[in-house]
């Protein structure tokens, strides 16, 4: 397998699972709708990105500062979608969100960190290669997150 194959299929799988909380999203309310919402936003704009890395679309560095731009923003948003008391139904959150609230914390701190470093890198870029390793990166941040946090459905 190739060196970057890794880390590009972890990014790649994370979007189709965010992808697919569309059918959970049909008995979500209030807070748990949000953040599900938030998460299919934040889904978006690595298929976005992905598109690029994987050479499907042509590498734009104005595109690729926009959506990681507001991967970063979404980032931000992500902890205050996360009150105590907001797990169970249609949610897909582990209650170890709010035992290890700390951890949780410091990957919603990293993963805004690393996509505000995507987009600064990606506007000054002159090819997808020079993203790439950033986009990777911040791929295994999610992945991260969605293994001790999110529940499989």
């Amino acid at each position: 397998m190739h060196e970057r194959a890794g880390p590009l299929i972890a990014a790649a799988l994370i979007v189709s699972a965010v992808s697919g909380t569309a059918l959970a999203h049909s008995g979500a309310t209030g807070i748990v709708r949000q953040r599900m919402d938030l998460m299919g936003e934040i889904a978006d704009r690595m298929k976005e990105l992905g598109a690029m890395i994987r050479g499907r679309e042509n590498f734009d560095p104005e595109v690729a500062g926009s959506a990681a731009d507001a991967l970063a923003g979404h980032a931000g948003e992500m902890l205050s979608l996360f009150p105590v008391g907001s797990a169970g139904g249609t949610s897909e959150a582990r209650p170890a969100i709010w035992v290890d609230w700390q951890e949780f914390e410091g990957l919603a701190g990293a993963l805004e960190e690393k996509a505000s470093a995507l987009s600064s890198a990606a506007q000054e870029a002159e090819s997808v290669d020079e993203i790439r390793p950033l986009f990777a990166d911040m791929g295994r941040t999610c992945s991260q997150c969605h293994e001790d946090f999110r529940l499989e459905k």
